[in-house]
């Protein structure tokens, strides 16, 4: 039996509600058609670091070799700093890539959809029947709904 020093896998956190809720979504959606999901929108953000990682780096070496080059990590004063972007996508385009300035909460959320997910879905989806399928990562107590021209904000608790 061979054991290894490892890094456990990273995977979403998520709670008994969160996983009734991912399958509830899943059975819903189980019998849509090609041209349903072409309807859908999608978004997410991303959080690039540059010159750090997140977690812990482990390597195997022999005694002596800690400053050989494949054994070392560089790193700068302050972490070297990041970005996070927001961007959508959907069947027939992609969407715009809007660079985050500030923590990610509800209201920076809403502005983002406000400016720039509005302008999208009316241009991909002229006819007004586009879905956006959002993660409510950011919107906790509210949900999107979109509608013709706009969405609609709705309390989903």
């Amino acid at each position: 039996m061979e054991l290894c020093s490892r890094r456990p896998t990273r995977v979403p956190l998520l709670n008994k509600r969160h996983r009734q809720l991912r399958l509830q979504w899943a059975r819903e959606h189980r019998d849509w058609t090609m041209d349903e999901w072409k309807r859908a929108a999608w978004s997410d953000e991303s959080r690039f670091l540059i010159y750090h990682v997140d977690g812990r780096v482990r390597v195997r070496r022999l005694p002596g070799e800690q400053l050989l080059p494949s054994f070392t990590t560089g790193h700068t004063q302050a972490g070297g700093g990041g970005i996070m972007l927001w961007g959508t996508f959907s069947w027939a385009a992609l969407g715009p890539v809007v660079v985050v300035e500030q923590i990610m909460k509800a209201a920076n959320y809403l502005n983002i959809i406000a400016d720039q997910l509005h302008p999208y879905m009316a241009f991909v989806f002229r006819s007004g029947n586009g879905i956006f399928q959002q993660d409510n990562a950011h919107v906790t107590r509210f949900g999107l709904r979109w509608s013709g021209s706009r969405s609609i904000l709705m309390n989903s608790t």
